[in-house]
């Protein structure tokens, strides 16, 4: 991943060209040539924007493998390729604006001053949250008064955002890192803490970039969608993948699996729709096969719990013959769910896919080695504000009760948060996971 300037041709390419499909599928109501504009700006996007500079290696390698394995020979060069920042992100944005023209969902932007700001909005532009073009483009047309500016929950947004990133995300860094870089040196519960943390540190890392986003748009004027939910709270695999990065999964859901037919098909297409669109994020994610198994691994996770449903879930309507035993239910589904998600993790985390099974032998297989103490502290301090974090948000944020909270509370609050980020915030900051994709 990269910054530089060079790279802003690439937007900027994005920008005009589906700012004019956009304008011409308006102008034309002749199906061959609005299926052919719609198929350039998959193609240009997907393909020669988005396909080269992240997946093109990824190919060339895999390929050249298969090859020398094959035939004892490679004929695809590896180039020297940056990964421009935030390229998955602006190219999916900008799609969602060709798309739901061509379908005629929003009319086309005719200001390309408006629309260049829409797929480049600096808060949200490297990495989320991802917004459509029918949700954002019209907050555009609104004029802006500086008295309807929520200031409150712009700084709130802004400093949980900002905790969760340096008091708790960086924090734990250091010891991840070491984790994941040798798993067969370590001890098997020092492997056990390292997948839950590493799990841990996506969330803290990319919902606190989320947050902070939400908010300096929120002090701009503007509203990007909720990126996260509370998702460790979640009880099945399906709720966790609606409350984990919300705006991907909206936009595949919307974009990918209602393309392919979504759940108006058989109960066998249905399941595969599911693991398919969990499988392209895995992709979207990364070009390496970790990601492409963590996908693929979150789709059939997916897919078992849609088949134990269909045979021996409860009907709708059905009531609770143990209605005190509710909240243990809860509680293993809670924590059967959490953990998939953690064994997913290590996939998501891992260098490579050797590393990964390596890391998995040996939480699975009792594995001696070296355990430092200090990791055991480090898990229970995260996993105390973790689960205070989602008692609180569940008590307070997450049905829309933001004002709710007396002002008083809130100014007294914000002094001892800025200490603790003053005490706690590391000497060297450490870049945001997301910024990779």
């Amino acid at each position: 991943m990269s910054w530089d300037y060079r790279f802003g041709a690439l937007i900027l390419l994005s920008t005009i060209i589906d700012y004019y499909v956009g304008w011409l599928l308006t102008r034309s109501q002749n199906r061959t040539w609005r299926l052919f504009l719609l198929n350039f700006s998959l193609i240009t996007n997907l393909v020669f924007i988005l396909g080269f500079f992240k997946y093109y290696n990824f190919l060339a390698s895999t390929t050249n493998s298969f090859s020398l394995w094959a035939l004892d020979q490679s004929f695809l060069p590896v180039l020297d390729i940056i990964l421009p920042a935030g390229i998955s992100f602006f190219t999916f944005q900008s799609l969602s604006y060709t798309i739901d023209v061509y379908k005629g969902e929003i009319p086309a932007e005719r200001d390309f001053i408006r629309f260049a700001l829409f797929v480049s909005f600096f808060p949200q532009l490297v990495a989320g949250p991802i917004v459509t073009a029918k949700t954002f483009i019209p907050q555009l047309h609104e004029p802006k008064r500086f008295e309807d500016i929520p200031f409150r929950v712009a700084v709130r947004y802004f400093m949980l955002g900002y905790f969760k990133k340096a008091v708790l995300s960086d924090q734990i860094a250091p010891t991840i890192d070491m984790i994941f870089t040798d798993p067969t040196v370590l001890h098997t519960g020092t492997l056990w803490i390292g997948a839950v943390l590493g799990g841990t540190q996506v969330y803290l890392d990319f919902s606190g970039y989320s947050d902070m986003a939400i908010g300096s748009a929120l002090l701009l004027g503007y509203k990007l969608p909720t990126n996260f939910n509370l998702p460790f709270k979640a009880s099945s695999v399906s709720e966790f993948w609606r409350r984990w990065h919300m705006t991907l999964n909206f936009w595949l859901r919307d974009y990918i699996y209602f393309s392919l037919g979504g759940s108006r098909v058989s109960s066998l297409r249905r399941k595969f729709n599911i693991w398919f669109t969990m499988f392209v994020s895995g992709v979207w994610h990364g070009a390496n096969w970790t990601y492409v198994f963590w996908g693929s691994l979150n789709g059939f996770f997916y897919m078992v719990e849609e088949f134990y449903r269909e045979r021996w879930g409860k009907p709708k309507g059905e009531t609770n013959p143990f209605p005190k035993l509710q909240f243990m239910v809860w509680f293993l589904k809670m924590s059967l769910t959490n953990l998939l998600f953690f064994l997913g993790a290590v996939f998501f985390r891992s260098a490579n896919f050797t590393a990964a099974l390596q890391h998995l032998k040996g939480m699975f297989l009792w594995q001696t080695g070296v355990f430092r103490t200090y990791i055991w502290k480090e898990f229970l301090w995260v996993s105390c504000f973790l689960i205070l974090g989602h008692c609180l948000g569940h008590y307070l944020w997450e049905e829309g009760k933001e004002k709710q909270i007396p002002a008083s509370l809130e100014l007294a609050i914000y002094p001892i948060v800025v200490l603790i980020l003053a005490l706690f915030t590391p000497e060297n900051s450490v870049p945001f996971i997301y910024f990779q994709f």
